[in-house]
């Protein structure tokens, strides 16, 4: 059989690419953490300039990367930032920003590890 008639795909270049996509991302979520962690700082000492700031960055970075869910609820901690909301307002939707980072964190873990 002549090679170019051959149509399947060459495997181990496949398996390259989703492998490093794997890795891509576990270090784009792995960089978001201390972007959690400034968050966090930044909620409790009630400074929301810092928390706008930090929530549109990780609004951004999720946007830019389709990680939906959490765009959207670094959206609406910013909106809320930027809408003076009480501390206690903007604290609650950061904790749900929180399960969101974690629950994708621990999808992408398990996609990695099958």
């Amino acid at each position: 059989m002549n090679p170019t008639q051959n149509s399947l795909p060459d495997l181990r270049k496949l398996n390259q690419r989703l492998a490093f996509n794997g890795v891509r991302v576990q270090a784009f979520l792995d960089g978001l953490t201390p972007r959690m962690d400034q968050l966090l700082l930044a909620i409790s000492e009630g400074n929301m300039s810092e928390v706008g700031r930090t929530s549109h960055f990780i609004y951004r970075c999720c946007d830019v990367y389709g990680y939906d869910e959490l765009a959207l609820k670094a959206g609406e901690v910013c909106e809320s930032a930027a809408a003076c909301e009480s501390v206690e307002v903007v604290g609650r939707k950061v904790v749900r920003l929180m399960g969101a980072f974690g629950r994708t964190s621990e999808e992408a873990q398990a996609t990695m590890a099958t």
